[in-house]
């Protein structure tokens, strides 16, 4: 199996994203990685790794700043552009991995790689840390800033082929609303509610209703369908609420003697939690709907969460989501 991955573009660039691919080929054998960058540096850094590493030499790279359509056009050189045309040209990579700019990444991967037969638009999905341990699907959260009701249909179809061949039976697909009552959201919302219904009733997926942004994170579903722009700002939102009531935690430690001396009793469990639902454990994002596993990192991954990204697109590509996602959408 072998990952593309992109070393340029990212707030770390490039030395997190190598780092992060030599941690993952020291943590799963059965992969190796192509590398583009600056090949000097990845040749440096990867010498214990040289038969599980090939390198792809460009110094060019897409930021944050450009206008993605016109910088993947234009940019032919680009590590993002070069990255995506050998995924897609080369049967033997499995999939791509970048912490760049979101637009590119998601332009380029349309543009060069191409979408599922039936996939009217990709979309991006992060899995959400909950209550009860079980990861929740954000579909989406950032793709699509207008969405149609078919649009999210479809999210809904994509995701439950997804979470059914990472093995989850039956996945609850919800609705994200502001009330959980049927009647309760936007025109876009109400549009949606009567396909999610209608195809529950057909037996293709099973929708479970409308739910308020605050029981996203209870475990009770599999799936939260969305436009991106009110899945991005769901996103964002619980980033911050955590981030808050982090540092909250750590000023009420810092109080006075006697919970200094608490935070040494409980820091170690404090980490562990913060570990387990911060950036780094969720490593990347798939833009679902893409023929090959093409994965988004953020852009300020450290090498921890770089290679969890890696990790995580390896595992995606074994899913073969290209032929279940294509059957699905033309069986509805």
């Amino acid at each position: 199996m072998k990952i593309i991955i992109d070393t340029l573009g990212a707030d770390n660039s490039p030395h997190a994203m190598i780092d992060g691919a030599i941690l993952a080929l020291e943590e799963n054998a059965e992969i190796s990685v192509v590398i583009v960058g600056d090949e000097e540096i990845i040749k440096e850094k990867t010498a214990k790794f040289k038969d599980r590493v090939e390198i792809i030499h460009t110094t060019a790279a897409i930021d944050c700043h450009q206008a993605p359509a016109m910088a993947v056009r234009s940019g032919e050189n680009s590590s993002v552009v070069l990255g995506l045309s050998a995924l897609r040209k080369n049967e033997e990579y499995s999939a791509f991995v970048s912490a760049g700019s979101t637009g590119a990444v998601l332009t380029g991967a349309i543009l060069k790689v191409g979408r599922i037969p039936g996939v009217l638009r990709p979309a991006l999905c992060p899995f959400l840390p909950t209550k009860t341990g079980n990861q929740t699907m954000l579909i989406d959260c950032g793709a699509n800033m207008d969405s149609k009701p078919e649009n999210l249909l479809q999210f809904a179809i994509m995701a439950t082929e997804y979470l059914k061949a990472s093995g989850r039976e039956n996945p609850k697909i919800a609705l994200l609303s502001v009330g959980a009552e049927d009647e309760k959201g936007n025109e876009l919302v109400h549009e949606a509610f009567k396909l999610l219904k209608q195809k529950t009733a057909e037996g293709k997926i099973n929708f479970v209703g409308n739910i308020e942004a605050r029981d996203v994170l209870n475990g009770e579903i599999d799936a939260v369908v969305c436009d991106g722009f009110a899945g991005n700002v769901l996103l964002k939102t619980a980033e911050g609420a955590m981030a808050f009531a982090f540092s909250k935690i750590k000023d009420m430690f810092y109080t006075n003697l006697s919970t200094k001396l608490g935070w040494q009793l409980c820091k170690k469990e404090v980490n562990k939690m913060k570990a387990a639902i911060g950036e780094e454990a969720a490593g990347g994002t798939i833009f679902l709907g893409i023929l090959k596993p093409v994965v988004k990192a953020h852009g300020n991954s450290n090498a921890v969460a770089f290679k969890n990204a890696i990790l995580f697109a390896a595992e995606a590509s074994r899913l073969d989501l290209k032929d279940k996602i294509s059957a699905a959408l033309s069986a509805q």
